[in-house]
């Protein structure tokens, strides 16, 4: 029997030397794919996203390691439609103030532990207790603006100041944790012990690689949906990851978050043992402009040229032959079913000299423009240490209208460190989850919302802040459509941030292995958009939680 409930009735109710961390170790490309039993082994792309507690990992990649040992209330699956997870019931009441979960019964820790009620209520105040010395790069923390959170037997209640439409994300997104490990952890992000990562969740961590980016998970069989059908996930550290799988060394790779060519992927739609499953719009490799600098960097002016004289269509037909679409002003992707037509600032380079002439930009004796004050339009940019090829497009296009670039490459935690401590000019980060909840647009833009390395330093407008506001708290969908329809507007006039390109995303597998690969609709547990939902690991299909019988 399929345990899923009807939404209507649903929303009703981390080799290296002394600090490795090395368990057993991971295998190459000779293993069989298949136990014994039928159950498969999964070998996928590794690579470093941090140590997979949910108070250490990095960013979207790390969050979906740490996700396959750890379990939320709610979860999503090939439907996005809510998953009665932990929680067997979801009740919210009318006015979106209360939410109410009845825990599921039998539920344990992988140390036998029974999971409680209590424990739900213990990782709410644990977060909120270690939300100051977290990396930015955790992103799941549980709601905000909660006045309390109590437990009574099965039940727990959460009670909000104000209705919140983030709130059900937030939720399907917090990993819940066992109070008998971590409540005697004054410091949860310094915590490296495996010994620690003890979850509900349908696999436990069997060695991780610090540096290399090695991790090998193996099925915990007193899950409470069953025996996982994916027996072992082997995440292995390759140059190439589609390489790797034409090689035989991976059994699935997943999107190349830069955009790739149609050649990339021509060897595996010309042979029929693999397949690929693709989709548009959760990723960008963004433009930002520190307005909080000052100078050119805070005049709309200059940031409107710059964009005209980017050919962000030309981009995604020439570079990615078609794999992609141009960035929007208004930041949501063309498949966002909320977004709206906005000023899109069409490739123009003659007009960007024009708007730059107008602005008082003129050009120096070196072809570089200066400001009132004399000093060159040079400034130096962010970029990540993978340099993809949008970073010269950039760079050589601001160049040809009189804007010279410095191209700072770093890696990821350095590059959104600086970034969230504003410490930069100008940047280029990657980031996902556009796909998501529209809301996603006040926690970039809005000068109320926390400071983060995806946070567009500086820009402060009294409208948007008030609307993105608005719209997180009405219950009115019509009424929000048209308050989220407004924000694009005025972002896309102001434009303190530039989506350059959504790069298509890809997942190829070999179909011996497993096929039933999928993206979830808007992302999984608050809009990650990758194909690894362990949703699909544990129960074997696209849908519900019932649990496949291997072959």
């Amino acid at each position: 029997m399929d345990n899923r409930i009807e939404r209507r009735t649903f929303l009703g109710m981390s080799l290296s030397a002394a600090g490795a961390l090395m368990l057993a170790a991971c295998t190459g490309g000779g293993r069989p794919s298949l136990s014994a039993s039928g159950r498969p082994t999964l070998r996928l792309p590794g690579g470093e996203w941090g140590f997979p507690s949910p108070f250490a990992y990095l960013a979207g990649p790390g969050y979906f390691r740490m996700s396959y040992i750890y379990d939320t209330l709610l979860w999503e699956d090939a439907t996005g439609e809510p998953l009665p997870w932990l929680a067997a019931r979801y009740q919210p009441s009318s006015d979106g103030l209360t939410h109410t979960f009845e825990m599921r019964d039998n539920v344990r820790w992988q140390d036998g532990r029974p999971l409680t009620a209590e424990d739900v209520v213990f990782t709410v105040n644990y977060f909120a207790a270690q939300s100051r010395t977290l990396s930015p790069l955790v992103i799941a923390r549980g709601p905000r603006d909660l006045v309390n959170v109590t437990a009574s037997g099965r039940n727990v209640e959460f009670r909000l100041a104000q209705p919140d439409i983030a709130f059900r994300e937030a939720i399907a997104a917090m990993p819940i944790v066992p109070r008998h490990i971590w409540s005697s952890v004054p410091d949860a992000s310094k915590v490296d012990d495996p010994s620690r990562l003890v979850g509900s969740g349908p696999y436990r961590l069997e060695s991780y690689t610090r540096g290399e980016g090695s991790y090998l998970y193996r099925a915990n069989d007193e899950h409470f949906l069953g025996k996982p059908y994916v027996e072992r996930i082997e995440n292995l550290p390759v140059d190439d990851a589609l390489t790797g799988l034409l090689a035989g060394i991976l059994d699935s790779a997943g999107s190349r978050e830069a955009g790739v060519g149609s050649d990339a992927l021509a060897p595996f739609r010309s042979d029929d043992s693999y397949g690929i499953i693709e989709d548009t719009g959760g990723f960008t490799l963004g433009l930002y402009w520190n307005l909080a600098k000052g100078g050119p960097l805070a005049d709309v002016r200059f940031r409107r040229a710059c964009i005209m004289a980017i050919d962000r269509e030309g981009y995604v037909d020439k570079v990615l032959g078609g794999n992609g679409a141009p960035g929007n002003p208004g930041f949501l992707p063309p498949s966002h079913p909320l977004r709206v037509d906005v000023e899109q600032y069409s490739y123009d380079p003659g007009m960007a000299n024009r708007l730059l002439d107008d602005a008082g930009y003129p050009r120096g004796s070196s072809g570089i423009r200066q400001d009132q004050g004399g000093r060159p339009l040079r400034y130096t940019m962010l970029v990540l240490n993978t340099l993809p090829p949008i970073v010269d497009v950039v760079a050589r296009s601001l160049k040809e209208v009189g804007v010279e670039l410095v191209v700072q490459a770093l890696d990821i935690p350095s590059q959104f460190a600086r970034m969230t401590r504003g410490d930069y000019e100008m940047a280029i980060p990657l980031y996902g989850g556009l796909t998501g909840d529209p809301d996603y647009m006040r926690s970039l833009y809005s000068s109320k919302s926390p400071v983060n390395f995806q946070h567009a330093q500086g820009y402060v407008d009294a409208e948007f802040d008030t609307i993105a506001e608005r719209q997180r708290r009405t219950l009115d969908a019509e009424e929000r459509k048209k308050l989220v329809a407004r924000m694009q507007q005025i972002v896309a006039r102001d434009v303190p941030f530039l989506p350059l390109f959504y790069p298509a995303s890809f997942q190829v597998f070999k179909k011996s292995v497993f096929d039933q690969w999928y993206y979830t609709p808007g992302g999984f547990a608050g809009g990650n958009p990758f194909a690894y939902n362990k949703q699909v690991f544990a129960t074997g299909k696209k849908t519900g939680l019932d649990v496949r019988t291997p072959s």
